[in-house]
């Protein structure tokens, strides 16, 4: 006798659909890379297309983003509110195939005084290279370490390949910590070791397979049962996923993970969206053009963020294909047109999303940089990715990657996102001092030395702390290594 039953289960899911992929995809394209993106959807779906500048109306809530953009101070809280009203909305599993054809995706420029064909003047760049290691240095130097955690942290990060993962054993990496008195100890690596874990991209520092997947798994922000399953196959039955091929039947897997087999199917499906060789996201080739993504300029008495062109092209759904709406079509052909509306407008979401956060992000970076913005490097204030990602409730590797390879034109030159993160050193009047300004200011001290009597670490750390802020010789020395420049007896010429 087979019983029937009716159970009502209320729950969280987390489904990372190729779109969503996309989305996320988009976030990491620098203004060169999206101009290609664009181009191709643009040569790929003939309902997409580049709309007239100013023939076309804009809908209500774009001209409200763009007017709202407009009026940003990086000086008040303006900014943050403008940024949260602009939220995007989540991605729908489900997009209406009926939804209004006569619908016109503008998606805002942001600009002042710009328009689309207008050049940039080249400017000096500011940016961070794109190798695994300087991609991982930099988030180190976002953090507030000692000069000892320093070197155990530089030495882990020296010690992953080009996939990722830590490629010798912690026993051997002890050995080649050169430090003074006392000896590293096992607990000191293993600390450090979990805080480069936590860096971006989500599975680095791994030291095989299984704590790489498990890594990625527990930086989703998402929380559900398919994740928790998944984090329980790679955990306590890691063999099972290479097993299923065999003749294990999805029940089986299921009894051993004490789920049902839809949970187990979804969390199967989430294990197979995560990357097994997270470091070759990073290493890409340098870029040799740099197309601003932001424009920071002072209009009155408050700084303004807008968005370049390359950045926010004009897009919008052919209106030739308006008059197809009311004509009889075959199976193939509607189905054609359907596959490439959905297509069209999940791609405009999607850089709906990634000019949104970018310009959240940025607006959240410049408020804290304003100083930096009036006079130059040595004004930067301490940020961390842990204090953007809190205002704007994402997780730390999002916010990395959202400003990885996105440039802002400001009028100390063209800086990349990254550049405006460091760490925080004490100051004698308490408010600390961001790493970035200490460096700027050896910099300003070495170039204005007598080059016949070159200054010592030991003076520089002194003319700093006459300067209110503290900082070890080691500490000069270090950042003078980061700069590229040699010690005082190299430096020493004759004139």
């Amino acid at each position: 006798m087979l019983n029937q039953s009716l159970n009502l289960r209320i729950g969280q899911q987390l489904k990372m659909t190729p779109q969503l992929q996309h989305a996320i995809r988009m976030l990491q394209l620098s203004a060169i890379e999206l101009q290609q993106e664009v181009q191709e959807i643009l040569e790929s779906n003939p309902l997409l297309e580049e709309g007239e500048s100013d023939e076309e109306g804009t809908p209500e809530n774009s001209s409200e983003t763009a007017e709202n953009s407009s009026n940003n101070s990086t000086e008040s809280d303006a900014t943050t509110e403008t940024a949260s009203s602009n939220e995007s909305e989540s991605i729908p599993e489900e997009l209406e195939s009926d939804s209004s054809w006569e619908d016109t995706y503008d998606i805002p420029s942001m600009l002042g005084n710009s328009s689309p064909g207008e050049q940039i003047e080249p400017q000096e760049v500011h940016s961070v290279s794109a190798s695994l290691q300087d991609h991982l240095i930099w988030q180190l130097h976002a953090r507030t370490l000692s000069d000892r955690d320093y070197s155990i942290a530089l030495t882990l990060i020296d010690s992953i390949d080009n996939k990722g993962y830590l490629e010798v054993s912690l026993d051997e990496l002890i050995h080649s910590i050169d430090l003074e008195d006392p000896e590293v100890e096992m607990e000191e690596v293993i600390t450090q070791l979990h805080l480069i874990q936590q860096f971006d991209p989500p599975g680095v520092g791994a030291r095989n397979l299984q704590e790489c997947l498990k890594l990625q798994l527990q930086q989703l922000n998402e929380e559900s049962r398919a994740k928790n399953v998944a984090l329980n196959w790679i955990e306590n039955h890691f063999k099972l996923i290479s097993n299923l091929n065999s003749n294990q039947s999805l029940e089986q897997i299921s009894k051993k993970l004490k789920s049902d087999a839809e949970t187990v199917t979804q969390a199967l499906a989430l294990i197979r969206t995560l990357d097994p060789r997270p470091g070759e996201q990073i290493e890409e080739p340098p870029v040799e053009y740099v197309i601003p993504d932001l424009i920071v300029q002072k209009r009155g008495d408050h700084w303004e963020i807008e968005l370049t062109p390359e950045t926010s092209p004009k897009l919008r759904i052919s209106p030739f294909y308006q008059t197809l709406k009311s004509q009889k079509h075959s199976g193939d052909e509607k189905e054609y047109i359907t596959h490439n509306i959905q297509e069209a407008r999940w791609f405009l979401k999607s850089l709906q999303n990634r000019n949104e956060t970018l310009f959240k992000v940025a607006s959240h970076i410049f408020q804290m940089q304003s100083d930096f913005l009036e006079e130059g490097p040595e004004k930067m204030k301490a940020l961390t990715l842990r204090t953007i990602a809190d205002a704007i409730e994402m997780h730390e590797s999002t916010i990395s990657r959202v400003t990885t390879s996105k440039y802002a034109q400001t009028p100390q030159g063209i800086f990349e996102l990254k550049y405006f993160f460091s760490s925080q050193l004490n100051t004698a009047d308490g408010d600390g001092t961001s790493a970035t300004a200490v460096r700027a200011m050896i910099r300003q001290i070495v170039n204005s030395e007598d080059p016949a009597k070159p200054i010592s670490d030991n003076r520089i750390a002194t003319m700093l702390a006459e300067k209110g802020v503290k900082v070890a010789r080691r500490t000069v020395a270090k950042y003078r290594d980061i700069l590229s420049i040699p010690p005082s007896n190299e430096r020493k010429r004759s004139l």
